[in-house]
């Protein structure tokens, strides 16, 4: 290779973090461009125009841990390879989309073994939203019919109180699906324009007007929705750099 794949290394653990980084290091083909010892520092700190090739991150961490990190963080670098100490974690990591992962304590060997997967699929272009199939079909209250919804066009996800429906928001109109707020985020797990914003809220974050107070502004109907205080940190660290106010 004549050019060095740029690496993120993500764990809260100073030992694991050195580990990491000295393999990075000592491998020819690859450059260390930042580390993170907190999961929420690294949504922040991980960003599209860094052009990030690989980012290694560690599963188990405070905070927010790295499986949810990585489906946020996803769109943002080429490759992503999970380290875990726990074998059972190794299924469960590939709702993110890994291209591979490493044990813990991570051997050379085996930390060379996986780079070389890696650079074998690096010509392969970057997913990026577009890509995804952006169509929907949703049932309608006519028996046999469903409505087709563009992704994109989707405002906003609310449950409907007391029952297991869920209102779907959309630019035009509302619909109601017989699905739980949690299957629709699970559902959305890899399309980084979606995040959960409370407990009764996921939106669309291409459709947010205005921002006040712990408080967000949704679509042409201009929904207002409150930000859950467990899931403030990681709006407000998606936020952080596009703020334009923080220039200059």
């Amino acid at each position: 290779m004549t050019t060095k794949l740029k690496c993120v290394a993500v764990d809260d653990q100073t030992h694991e973090l050195s580990v990491i980084q000295k393999l990075i290091r000592a491998h020819p083909d690859l450059i260390l461009l930042k580390t993170y010892s907190s999961s929420l520092k690294a949504l922040a700190g991980i960003k599209k125009k860094d052009n990030i090739d690989i980012v290694f991150m560690d599963v188990e961490m405070p905070e927010l841990d790295g499986i949810n990190l990585a489906k946020l963080i996803r769109a943002n670098t080429r490759h992503l390879v999970f380290i875990t100490a726990f074998e059972q974690y190794a299924l469960k990591s590939f709702s993110a989309s890994p291209d591979d992962y490493l044990l813990k304590p991570v051997s050379k060997l085996a930390f060379v073994e996986c780079i070389s997967k890696v650079i074998s699929r690096s010509a392969q272009p970057l997913q990026s939203n577009s890509e995804i199939d952006d169509d929907l079909f949703i049932p309608t209250e006519i028996k046999g019919i469903s409505a087709r919804v563009r992704r994109a066009d989707i405002v906003m996800f609310e449950p409907l109180t007391g029952t297991n429906y869920t209102k779907i928001y959309t630019e035009e109109t509302i619909h109601e699906m017989h699905v739980t707020l949690n299957a629709i985020e699970q559902y959305l797990q890899q399309d980084s324009r979606f995040m959960r914003i409370s407990r009764s809220c996921i939106i669309n974050l291409k459709h947010i007007v205005t921002l006040s107070a712990g408080k967000v502004i949704m679509g042409p109907m201009k929904k207002k929705m409150s930000i859950g205080a467990d899931y403030a940190e990681i709006f407000h660290a998606y936020l952080s750099d596009r703020l334009l106010g923080k220039l200059g």
